[in-house]
């Protein structure tokens, strides 16, 4: 059995006004007592002097303050099911995601909108993260814990992944080796790129997450007619080239973007249309998935023992209703 605590222990302070909360109640009732023995009024029946019952009335307030504070003492074992998705965000760390034609850039913009997402998800929610670009890294695990998310994800810019390209199979396999055998149906991947599939594997990869019963949603960052890429130098500022010394432009792909998400019966939204891209297409179609359970278990709790306060507390307020005062109360 654990020690006592409580489920509001800095509500302590407050019983310190025990003592002012007596005075005026015993100011109150003697002054009534004063007031009907000036007027004349004749006592026919034995009434509690006012010290009395302005102790008995701060210590029932005093206990239902207490009863509040729930006090808990043991712990018990009870069955949970909670209710959620594991959701898996991929995001593309290739140097075209340094492109401004999305204000401040296309990566900075990506990490952005799932940072707005976090607050929108429910205790039974996970989420994981995976950067890519010629190849797939694993940054953080499906996890309960969105402010270590939000850390990690912070931490991600286009050195997180050195191999140079956009490799979207390469992040769809690698988000597979998260899901879990009886999840898949609850299990979402979100793609975060300028959805520009140099290994063309995409749309092969999406066949296999189809196979296993996951969903997925790609947001595009970025502008069709192109834009070039900012570099940051020793120099200041420069437009990155190509071996052939030309300026490389990177245009989004909305066409094979949305035909890869069309593979899974999922979502293409393009960044530039909507504020919080994200936050939308969990609003419109991730949340009726949350009807589905996607863990259950036993958990151990603190038992609450408010009942062993709430009934003396109970008590007293039935002994001053029944016999303070007279019959007229």
């Amino acid at each position: 059995m654990s020690d006592l605590q409580w489920a509001h222990p800095d509500a302590w302070p407050f019983l310190l006004l025990a003592p002012v909360a007596w005075l005026l109640l015993w100011s109150t009732l003697r002054a009534r007592r004063h007031s009907s023995r000036r007027y004349g009024a004749e006592l026919r029946e034995r009434v509690p002097q006012p010290a009395a019952r302005a102790t008995r009335l701060t210590v029932a307030a005093m206990l239902g303050f207490v009863t509040w504070m729930d006090p808990q003492l043991g712990k018990e074992t009870i069955a949970v099911q909670r209710q959620g998705l594991d959701l898996v965000f991929c995001l593309d760390t290739s140097r075209s995601m340094l492109a401004r034609d999305i204000t401040p850039s296309r990566i900075e913009r990506a990490k952005r909108d799932i940072r707005a997402v976090l607050p929108e998800l429910v205790g039974g929610d996970r989420v994981g993260l995976v950067a890519f670009a010629g190849e797939a890294k694993l940054v953080v695990p499906l996890t309960h814990d969105l402010d270590s998310f939000r850390e990690l994800c912070e931490g991600v810019d286009t050195d997180t992944v050195r191999l140079g390209g956009t490799d979207l199979a390469a992040a769809i396999r690698r988000a597979l080796e998260l899901v879990e055998d009886d999840s898949a149906s609850t299990t979402v991947f979100v793609l975060l790129t300028d959805g520009e599939d140099l290994t063309g594997a995409g749309r092969q990869a999406a066949h296999e997450a189809s196979d296993s019963g996951v969903l997925i949603h790609a947001i595009g960052y970025g502008s069709t007619m192109g834009s070039k890429i900012t570099l940051e130098g020793d120099d200041g500022e420069k437009f990155l080239q190509s071996r052939a010394g030309d300026e490389v432009v990177s245009a989004l792909d909305p066409e094979g973007l949305r035909g890869l998400t069309g593979v899974t019966g999922g979502e293409f939204v393009r960044a530039d249309v909507l504020a919080l891209p994200i936050v939308e297409l969990k609003r419109m179609r991730l949340d009726p998935m949350l009807k589905r359970a996607y863990d259950s278990g036993e958990d151990v709790v603190h038992k609450t023992r408010y009942q062993w306060v709430l009934l003396p507390m109970i008590l007293l307020l039935l002994f001053e209703l029944l016999f303070c005062g007279g019959s007229r109360r």
